[in-house]
């Protein structure tokens, strides 16, 4: 995934406007705008690191070096794992190994059960 396109992923995934990101950086929306497009190729370092603290990963991560988040996040997702019950995490990792036609099934039927609750 380019670096353009990761920048993108984590706006969208933290639910932050153009508007938003660019003011945490210190740039306009059209500078980020560009930056997800690839239109603006050397991005300086300094806003890297910016858009790195506004995400909460690494630079390297932004740039491609690597494929994880942070220590942070991996931290997270154990927590949340280990308060987990046994059961919860069977049927998670059967659910994983479905087809997305019978996962996408599977979330209907949950919803449908949740909004019956309500």
């Amino acid at each position: 995934m380019e670096m353009g396109e990761r920048i993108k992923c984590l706006r969208l995934e933290r639910g932050m406007t153009l508007e938003e990101v660019g003011e945490k950086v210190g740039v306009g929306k059209s500078t980020v705008r560009k930056w997800e497009n690839g239109l603006i190729a050397n991005m300086k370092r300094d806003k890297i690191a910016k858009l790195a603290d506004v995400f909460n990963c690494s630079p390297s991560y932004l740039m491609g070096y690597e494929d994880t988040l942070t220590q942070d996040n991996a931290e997270l997702l154990s927590d949340l794992l280990y308060d987990a019950d046994k059961e919860l995490l069977t049927y998670i990792s059967k659910i994983k190994n479905m087809s997305e036609e019978q996962r996408q099934r599977i979330y209907g039927y949950v919803d449908s059960i949740c909004e019956k609750r309500v």
